[in-house]
């Protein structure tokens, strides 16, 4: 393992008391240094041992790392025999429990063609997977260009298997028809197929990725695209959406992710109230990341605040916005993958200092060309921890909240 000492100390804002953040430190624990693309990260309990996984979508295959020793496992490949050569590239992953049994039902998207807007059969796939022990795929239909998929809480202990496509269908340069995001609704035996379908939006033309997370009684999503950015939510029944109107962006977004408390942090309760605010890397694989807080408006009216605080990365292509230090203040964690002026990728952490600025942080330095990454709490201290994948660093890669 490697230890990473961020080099500033922080004395984060909204805290109550004279007592700020510590300095920032994290513990580098390669899980995988031999993955092939690494497109994907899911967190989630895969064994039923109540502790949570990572779960990744690799260029061939489903892996699965065992928490605590981070074995490595086979979930499921398609890639078998001659097809292996011939077949496209496995892309996304989603993981969640579903019907309450502590183990995740996986779903994933593979055949990834983003040159084919056409062709369901030369371009994108949709399965639903199961559960370890249980794995039983399912084709389901699908536009062209799958590209990311989350399970999403539609009330009352439904879920709802939300996908992604890159671009509509026919879509030449992102124009022609809106990209239809769907969300597909299992049945009582998701194995057995005959799962109904919604399109809940289908107003931008080209997207990328989108971010999801409980507002209540059910989950909220919300949508980056190269025309900016849609939230949608299902209530009573019926899937709405409406345009954020963020302000000033970077011809569009190609990473948005909601502000989400620490649940374990000392002010975590604080950081609840932070409500409305995003984080966005723009355009799609961009260099820029803003962030966007509502301010208080005439006659109700939302205004919008768009700082940006970095516009250095190449190809910028992972972020997470969270309380990961625990203090009641949000901290952006974003990650590129080419790399940047220089020659260096790496992942780098954003976080407010006493006197309200936002000050810059080297998480990693030159070791992972991020493609993805998540926030768990993977060994249950109370301090939520990284997970990144790695494009070509080709590794697997685990940042331990000390």
């Amino acid at each position: 393992m490697k230890i990473i000492q961020l080099s500033a100390t922080l004395s984060l804002g909204f805290c109550i008391t004279s007592a700020y953040a510590a300095e920032p430190n994290f513990e580098a624990q390669t899980v995988d240094p031999q993955i092939a693309i690494g497109y994907g990260l899911a967190i989630g309990d895969v064994d039923g041992d109540g502790d949570q996984d990572i779960l990744l979508a690799d260029k061939r295959d489903f892996w699965w790392y065992e928490n605590p020793s981070w074995k490595k496992h086979l979930f499921h490949t398609f890639h078998k025999g001659e097809k292996r050569g011939q077949l496209r590239d496995n892309v996304c992953i989603a993981a969640r429990d579903i019907d309450g049994d502590g183990k995740v039902e996986v779903a994933v998207g593979g055949n990834w063609n983003p040159g084919n807007t056409d062709s369901e059969e030369q371009s994108g796939s949709i399965h639903y997977l199961g559960s370890l022990g249980k794995v039983n795929p399912v084709r389901l239909p699908h536009d062209p260009t799958t590209h990311r998929m989350r399970w999403v809480d539609t009330g009352d202990k439904n879920y709802a298997l939300v996908v992604l496509p890159l671009h509509g269908r026919g879509n030449r340069g992102g124009q022609g028809k809106g990209v239809n995001v769907t969300a597909y609704i299992p049945p009582a035996d998701p194995s057995i197929g005959n799962w109904k379908t919604a399109i809940i939006n289908n107003e931008l033309h080209k997207t990328h990725n989108f971010d999801s997370m409980s507002s209540g009684s059910s989950d909220s999503v919300v949508i980056a695209g190269a025309e900016g950015a849609r939230a949608v939510w299902h209530t009573k029944g019926t899937w709405h959406s409406s345009d954020l109107a963020l302000p000033d962006m970077n011809n569009g977004a190609g990473e948005i992710r909601i502000g989400k408390a620490n649940p374990f942090g000392v002010y975590g309760k604080q950081a609840l109230s932070q409500k409305n605010t995003y984080a966005c890397i723009e355009p799609l694989h961009g260099n820029t990341v803003a962030v966007y807080e509502v301010e208080g408006g005439k006659g109700g009216k939302t205004e919008w605040q768009r700082t940006v605080l970095d516009d250095s990365l190449a190809q910028g292509h992972a972020l997470e916005y969270a309380d990961v230090l625990g203090t009641g203040s949000l901290q952006v964690i974003a990650g590129w993958r080419n790399p940047n002026k220089e020659g260096k990728v790496g992942i780098k952490l954003y976080a407010r200092a006493k006197e309200g600025e936002w000050k810059t942080h080297l998480l990693d330095d030159n070791k992972m060309a991020c493609e993805d990454l998540k926030i768990a709490d993977l060994n249950k201290d109370g301090k939520l921890d990284i997970i990144a994948c790695g494009r070509s660093t080709r590794n697997v890669v685990i940042y331990w909240n000390k």
